[in-house]
């Protein structure tokens, strides 16, 4: 699971985009969840002042309606305790994916760069 803000044209009505202040993005934020192929399962779109854990819980909501059977998600860590809490009340264990401190600059992170390669897919590999 994780989460991306994107910039938006001047058109977009601005009661559906928002302020990334982490970031300085103004647009919207949006959150994919993948299997493990990096195919999506689930995906959300908000404004992008919402924080990770907001649209992290409508994510596993989403994804455990649609698919009952998951047990175990990767996020990274913007993402924080209450997250983790409501995981556990739908039986997910949501476990947390930290980089390595000591490595500087890219370096490819467990489980993570999964659905980090979704979301190139989906810009196209531009930033």
């Amino acid at each position: 699971m994780d989460t991306q803000s994107v910039k938006t044209s001047t058109n977009v009505p601005l009661t559906s985009q928002g302020t990334d202040a982490a970031k300085k993005i103004v647009g919207r934020k949006r959150g994919i969840v993948t299997d493990t192929l990096g195919i999506i399962l689930a995906v959300a779109v908000a404004a992008a002042g919402l924080s990770d854990n907001v649209i992290g819980k409508g994510l596993l909501d989403q994804t455990k309606s649609a698919y009952p059977t998951i047990s175990k998600t990767w996020v990274d860590t913007g993402f924080k305790n209450s997250l983790i809490e409501h995981g556990a009340k739908l039986g997910i264990d949501v476990e947390v994916v930290s980089r390595k401190a000591e490595t500087c600059g890219f370096h490819v992170v467990k489980r993570r760069w999964v659905v980090e390669r979704s979301l190139g897919w989906l810009m196209l590999y531009r930033r």
